[in-house]
């Protein structure tokens, strides 16, 4: 960018004052200063960040770092499988289906617009999203787990189905609970096997005093965080403990859009590491400045607004 401008300006002074323009961006639009989370929702949105903050540099390189400073330092890296399934089978239990529980109880207490097929609706909402929602999850435990899929929807909804519904969220919170007491036991083995002598409960002591911090931790599991879930133009996004996130829906095969400190992007069907992909999307930048420096982009730009401005002011 320095050298960009350099190209484009004659007067040292102009460069001088653009170059601290062009830095403050950099810093509010990190990641640091401004929660992308607080963005005002007409420049972003719950599910990603705002297109503003995705043009930054820094924005990439901060993510990256602290991703992997979480989830890839020796200590963490042994247990990180185990929390994610832990983390992720809580978020479902305390925030996804009890979420999904509510939307059910909209519909099964507004019976009278069972029929009503208007987009203002809510049992009409409530069973799009139930419909959404659960066509996801039984895509990871399986289709045949809830045969009544296509029931949840205006004119095919009935008592019966709700009550088939009810009995399915409860059968994935037991799901869940599995996973997660299946993490906790398994974390715990392995904890006994490093601390069963003095000796090694002195190293692993010592490993975790070296590589956790609690700093990074509260930023990257949004522990200070009050909302956990957010309906989002009917899809229930998670903001809770992002470091964990393993649930992308992209729009396209080109969206990469995702809450900030991810583990993984999702680009083009595969999935990527987030600090490869940050890294890559950092040399992206470099090499279209590098461009745009060696054809005077920017200096034929300037030039010609210049004498555009010039023109005008003769007329």
């Amino acid at each position: 960018m320095g050298l960009n401008i350099s190209s484009a300006f004659d007067s040292a002074v102009t460069i001088y004052i653009l170059i601290p323009i062009l830095i403050i961006p950099q810093l509010l639009l990190s990641g640091v200063v401004i929660n992308f989370d607080k963005v005002n929702p007409k420049v972003g949105s719950p599910k990603g960040i705002p297109i503003m903050g995705e043009m930054m540099a820094s924005r990439w390189a901060f993510e990256a770092f602290m991703v992997t400073q979480f989830k890839d330092n020796p200590f963490e890296k042994q247990f990180y499988k185990l929390d994610q399934m832990e983390a992720l089978a809580k978020y479902k239990k305390i925030y996804y289906l009890p979420a999904l529980e509510s939307e059910l109880s909209v519909v099964i207490n507004n019976r009278s617009r069972w029929r009503d097929k208007s987009e203002s609706n809510p049992v009409k909402q409530s069973l799009d999203l139930l419909h959404s929602e659960l066509k996801h999850e039984l895509s990871k435990v399986g289709e045949d787990r809830f045969p009544y899929l296509d029931k949840l929807q205006i004119g095919k909804f009935d008592s019966a189905v709700y009550h088939k519904t009810s009995t399915f969220l409860q059968v994935l919170r037991n799901y869940y609970n599995i996973h997660e007491q299946n993490a906790i036991k398994e974390r715990e083995a392995m904890i006994g096997e490093m601390i069963d002598t003095p000796e090694k409960l002195k190293l692993f002591n010592a490993s975790r005093m070296k590589y956790q911090n609690e700093n990074v931790r509260d930023m990257v599991e949004s522990r200070n965080e009050q909302m956990r879930i957010v309906l989002w133009k009917g899809e229930l996004i998670q903001k809770a403990t992002p470091i964990y996130f393993d649930d992308h829906r992209p729009a396209n095969i080109l969206d990469f859009t995702a809450s900030f400190f991810v583990p993984v992007k999702y680009f083009a069907g595969k999935k990527y590491d987030t600090f490869y992909f940050n890294i890559a999307v950092i040399w992206f930048f470099s090499v279209l400045f590098y461009i745009a420096l060696y054809f005077q982009w920017l200096k034929k730009l300037v030039n010609g607004f210049e004498a555009y401005r010039k023109y005008r002011s003769k007329d």
